[in-house]
């Protein structure tokens, strides 16, 4: 298997932040921009359902809409990008840790939910981009 360079891990993350950045602001084109530009991208929902991107590009514009829902930031921790388990040089294995934080009752800024996401991206014309995305609660009591 390949080994991840530096500049590949900068570029990955690069992409989270983006990713994250655009979720937090309401940017539906910026969401949409993250995946893999042929439409194949597949997100797993913590409850096992699936769908396409189009699911968070929905949720980054009814949060927008909602009082409570513009608050939310995604703050990422723990972020390891891995070579492909299929060996495939164009794709990288990657597992993060974030949490989402909230302001319902203001000045208290308590965290909504707690997760991880075991995820795979794909390097398209030179840029990487996420092909599947599967996002896991803590607990599933807090959805």
């Amino acid at each position: 298997m390949p080994e991840v360079s530096i500049e590949d891990r900068i570029l990955i993350r690069e992409l989270y932040d983006r990713y994250h950045w655009a979720l937090n602001t309401g940017d539906a084109d910026g969401v949409a921009a993250c995946f893999v530009p042929d439409g194949s991208a597949e997100f797993v929902h913590h409850d096992g359902g699936t769908s396409s991107p189009d699911g968070m590009v929905r949720a980054a514009i009814a949060w927008q809409a909602d009082p409570v829902g513009r608050t939310r930031q995604h703050h990422v921790g723990t972020f390891v990008v891995d070579p492909d388990p299929d060996g495939r040089p164009d794709r990288r294995a990657v597992r993060c840790y974030f949490l989402v934080t909230e302001v319902e009752h203001p000045p208290e800024i308590r965290v909504r939910w707690s997760c991880f996401s075991r995820d795979l991206v794909e390097r398209v014309d030179g840029a990487w981009y996420m092909r599947s995305r599967a996002v896991t609660l803590n607990h599933d009591g807090t959805a």
